[in-house]
């Protein structure tokens, strides 16, 4: 707990920070302040590769604050860690709306457990962890990829797209909202012409994988599909390699990390879903996070344990929130309004981030459910972006 507290203190922009992992007001008031809530720390396995996501988003701040800030101010972060207890997440969004953010990023793998409280306020919540139930179903959520319940499309399609003929699944037995994916893929997988066959949930403190591999080899398992961390997938691709089996390998692009890359079983024959571009593509969008992180966070995209695709949602979602500010109506100099920051992304339409995320149009008073997703493979222990770097859309 406290290493990640640590963590989050050494992330502040210009807001202090506690040992609980919330945030104390430094600031003249004179900021336009963006919440974030992270979960940080909890259960082991499930939370260190969230600090990067902080510092993706701390470095967009101190970019956009020495270019003069946004209209005419200053952006402070004010960062605080659920810790993944209910109780403690919901203090932290009340904190965060009576302090008059004008919007949340969302690191908060709990975050059905605040979301009402967020709406009510009409507080508008952005990004990062687009794969969990409000972004599907709260209008004041809005996604800067491709959302949760439509991410078993993707799959379904991409192992298809690969040659399987059906599909296994891991998912972790850490969160909730990897189980409520076994019932979408299923059907989907029927529906498709590429069943599921086997499915079983991992735990990320697990010694080995060796039973389960082996389950899914008699199962007749062609594409296995490992909803978890990227030291889980690529500990769980090692254990079934052993066993002399390797099968077509899916992931969500959110949990790729460069050491999966070069791990046994995934470096020639791993295909992912990436809710926005792939943190390692050459484009100057890419490009401009890259520099930002190494200036601001040197080390971090280095080391390739830690830092994972979740990272540059971060950014993403940084932009997004950008342009929707500056889409406010606010004027020159006037601090934003978290309502004015809601009109401001629901001004949008077919926006890309500079190509970072598929088409994004937020259509007022409803919940923004996006089903278009980037598609990357890794072949000789390289990554690459499939299909040109286009994006692909759920008919």
């Amino acid at each position: 707990m406290r290493r990640f507290a640590a963590a989050l203190c050494a992330l502040a922009v210009t807001a202090g920070c506690s040992s609980a992992g919330g945030s104390s007001e430094t600031s003249s008031g004179n900021t336009i302040k963006i919440g974030v809530i992270c979960s940080c720390s909890g259960k082991a396995g499930m939370t260190g590769f969230n600090v990067p996501v902080q510092s993706a988003v701390m470095a967009w701040a101190k970019t956009v604050n020495a270019s003069g800030g946004l209209n005419g101010r200053q952006v402070e972060i004010v960062a605080k860690d659920d810790g993944l207890n209910p109780g403690t997440a919901l203090t932290a969004a009340k904190k965060l709306v009576a302090d008059k953010v004008a919007a949340i990023i969302n690191m908060s793998m709990i975050d059905q457990t605040w979301a009402s409280t967020v709406e009510k306020a009409k507080v508008p919540v952005v990004g990062v962890f687009s794969n969990t139930k409000p972004f599907e179903t709260n209008p004041y959520f809005f996604p800067e990829g491709q959302t949760g319940g439509q991410i078993h499309k993707a799959v379904v399609s991409i192992a298809k797209g690969a040659g399987a003929a059906n599909l296994g699944f891991m998912y972790c037995a850490e969160a909730p909202v990897c189980a409520e994916s076994v019932p979408k893929l299923a059907a989907t997988g029927k529906a498709q012409g590429v069943p599921v066959v086997y499915n079983t949930k991992i735990s990320s403190t697990a010694p080995n994988y060796t039973a389960q591999c082996v389950a899914a080899r008699q199962q007749g398992v062609s594409a296995l599909y490992i909803g978890s961390s990227s030291a889980v997938a690529a500990k769980v691709a090692a254990d079934c390699a052993r066993q002399g089996w390797n099968p077509i390998y899916i992931t969500q692009g959110a949990a790729f990390g460069m050491n999966m890359a070069s791990a046994p079983g995934l470096s020639q024959n791993l295909w992912m879903q990436f809710a926005t571009l792939p943190f390692f593509a050459d484009t100057p969008a890419v490009r401009a996070f890259n520099t930002a992180m190494d200036k601001h966070y040197p080390g971090v995209r280095q080391n390739t344990g830690v830092f994972i695709h979740n990272a540059f949602m971060g950014w993403v979602s940084a932009k997004l929130l950008e342009q929707a500010i500056k889409n406010s109506g606010a004027a020159a100099g006037e601090k934003p309004t978290a309502a004015q920051v809601v009109k401001g992304l629901e001004s949008l339409k077919d926006y890309t981030v500079d190509g970072l995320a598929p088409p994004l149009t937020f259509e007022p008073g409803k919940p923004h459910k996006v089903d278009c997703w980037f598609t990357a493979q890794v072949k000789n222990g390289r990554p690459m972006v499939a299909n040109d770097g286009k994006v692909t859309c759920a008919s």
